[in-house]
């Protein structure tokens, strides 16, 4: 299992403006596609939240999934504090 850390950002909306697909942006630069199966559709909930996915992770076409199988949402003080260092 991969881990990843980054902001979970939306990638694709419906006519009616909702979110339907999304992606980590992770802190390296990449961005991995959420998928649906596993609990994909639970970090819907977290769009422009930081968090740490764990998951299987694949490529097709030069662009990354992952699958995610657990994540955790990052708290806040984390994340300042690693941008004060």
């Amino acid at each position: 299992m991969s881990i990843i850390r980054g902001v979970v950002i939306p990638m694709d909306w419906d006519d009616r403006g909702n979110v339907v697909r999304i992606a980590i942006s992770s802190h390296d630069e990449n961005e991995y596609m959420v998928e649906e199966q596993g609990k994909g559709l639970e970090l819907l909930a977290l769009i422009r939240k930081e968090v740490e996915v764990g998951g299987e992770i694949s490529e097709e076409n030069q662009k990354k999934a992952i699958k995610v199988r657990r994540y955790k949402l990052k708290k806040a003080e984390e994340s300042e504090s690693r941008i004060l260092k």
